[in-house]
């Protein structure tokens, strides 16, 4: 029987929505060949296509340099396929997924001291929600080689952590078992990109080289290095740059392939990651200082850990913590609390020295949320928001107009769920449960509202005058969730109560509602379309 062949570089396993439309899968090379005919990678999750994305990005570190004109290569409407090209060339039999000595991101021969394998399950992200971005794939009993290649992917980014296979020759596994590593480094992030209108301009938002000509030699992604084998790869591996950041063997793997598709897996501990040391490598989340972490790791500089995602607020109500800030909070020692992504950054950076366009762009926010021990996938997460490349310069009265309209939001929502809560105690009910109600319900009246708007602060536009439109369309969307409440009020919460000494009732707190409201969103718009 012969043995299975595919190459990532010349078959197609990258699923990807063309800019008609319409679906395919591409090879690597041919990714970046037609990237400028392809709207976005487009897998099973929005994680599998943040971990596909930064292995092209690997690829684009290590074949391009700092020192390209990016204006050029923008302008030139094709990425340096040359060298792009070269390069896959010379590493084309590290991409081979079932290759003797050393298949893709995998093990050679692999094996458990039990002798068992896994079904494919153990790949795929799973939840019993209702309402989950992913169903069931327990059942699953094979994948053809793309598939395979990438859930394979996604596993070294995200899987989740807890008691694996423990491996032949791996001096960690005890009892046959191999013990927690962590979970993949993606897991860790609130992970960001940046989405331009093709997958070219897409890569190019998203690659952001070291000027360290010397890091850049040693950032080798991970088909550059000796073939992996059962043990952990010495503390000389760890990774110095984004090219082994993202290709980083959070997991020793092996795919067991029949009859034309993968059948069965082997995924054991591979090499775990020091989580707190990637403030400087990691380009695609945001971050925040950890005390706790510093005094554990007993280190003399401070260190930063990934700020994860909060998964019950729409991306906008975070802009504060996304977008760089002029003004960055301090701790009494003088420790900066929190850094927006290297990506966010850079942008208006380019913009401002004319090496990408100054055009609306997506911002698209990507993360896991793990279950109980981080042992478990509990949710996906994802969200977008197209923004002018203006709202990332830390100075600019485009930046200070978006967070002064979410924060003015915020403050209306407040009072709006105090309203809620008054006509709950008014009517001797739960004035919690009322406010959490009224509040999920205004943030979902104003979500679509505020995205229809911040598209329109482009950093030329009159501030003033956007702003004055925001307070209309947010008080108009927060007036009509408080005119719902107080049109249910009944008559029980008309009457007068006093309660903890104050005097409530459903006029007193409609009176208070509606004060409060115009100090936060003041009754003057202005139409700025």
């Amino acid at each position: 029987m012969n043995a299975p062949a595919f190459n990532l570089v010349e078959d197609p396993w990258i699923r990807v929505r063309l800019l008609d439309g319409t679906s395919t899968d591409v090879s690597l090379r041919e990714l970046f060949h037609r990237s400028s005919e392809i709207r976005r990678i487009a897998g099973e999750l929005p994680t599998q296509d943040f971990a596909v994305l930064r292995i092209a990005l690997a690829v684009m570190y290590r074949s391009l340099d700092s020192d390209d004109d990016l204006a050029a290569i923008w302008d030139s409407g094709t990425l340096p396929l040359d060298r792009i090209d070269a390069y896959l060339e010379k590493w084309h039999d590290r991409f081979d997924l079932f290759h003797p000595v050393h298949p893709f991101m995998q093990v050679a021969g692999l094996e458990s001291t039990s002798g068992e394998t896994k079904p494919l399950g153990i790949l795929i992200p799973d939840s019993p929600g209702p309402d989950s971005l992913f169903t069931m794939r327990r059942d699953v009993t094979d994948l053809s080689y793309a598939e395979a290649a990438r859930w394979l992917v996604h596993c070294q980014a995200y899987d989740f952590d807890g008691i694996k296979s423990g491996a032949v020759d791996d001096p960690r596994t005890k009892g046959g078992k191999g013990y927690p590593v962590g979970v993949g480094w993606a897991g860790w992030l609130g992970g960001l990109y940046l989405d331009g209108d093709d997958l070219r301009q897409t890569l190019l938002h998203n690659w952001v080289p070291s000027n360290d000509a010397g890091l850049r030699g040693r950032d080798k992604a991970l088909w550059e290095l000796d073939p992996l084998t059962p043990e952990p790869r010495s503390s000389t591996a760890d990774p110095v740059g984004p090219a082994g950041l993202f290709t980083w063997p959070i997991r020793h793997i092996r795919l067991f392939a029949a009859d034309g598709h993968v059948q069965r897996v082997l995924v054991c501990v591979g090499d775990p990651v020091a989580k707190a040391s990637q403030f400087k490598v990691e380009p695609m989340t945001s971050w925040r200082y950890s005390e706790p972490q510093t005094k554990k790791e007993k280190s003399a500089n401070p260190l930063h850990m990934p700020r994860a995602h909060d998964f019950s607020r729409a991306m906008w109500r975070g802009l504060a913590s996304l977008l760089p800030d002029p003004a960055p909070k301090h701790d009494p020692k003088g420790v900066r609390l929190a850094h927006p992504s290297r990506i966010v950054e850079l942008l208006a950076v380019r913009v401002s020295r004319h090496e990408v366009p100054n055009r609306l762009i997506g911002v698209v926010s990507v993360g896991v949320e793990y279950g109980p021990q981080m042992s478990t996938y509990s949710e996906i997460f994802t969200d977008s928001l197209r923004l002018h490349p203006a709202a990332a310069v830390a100075t600019g009265s485009a930046r200070t107009c978006i967070i002064d309209a979410v924060k003015r939001a915020d403050d209306a929502v407040t009072a709006l769920s105090r309203l809620a809560g008054d006509l709950a105690i008014a009517d001797g009910g739960d004035r919690a449960a009322a406010a959490d109600e009224a509040r999920r319900s205004a943030y979902t009246a104003l979500d679509h509202e505020f995205r229809r708007w911040v598209v329109l602060v482009d950093g030329e536009r009159d501030t003033d005058a956007l702003s004055r439109a925001w307070f209309g369309m947010a008080r108009d969307a927060i007036a009509s969730v408080a005119d719902q409440l107080l049109d249910s009020a009944t008559p029980r919460s008309r009457a007068v109560r006093i309660v903890d000494g104050r005097t409530v009732s459903a006029g007193s707190a409609a009176n208070w509602f509606r004060y409060n409201l115009l100090q936060h969103l003041p009754d003057d718009r202005k139409d700025v379309s």
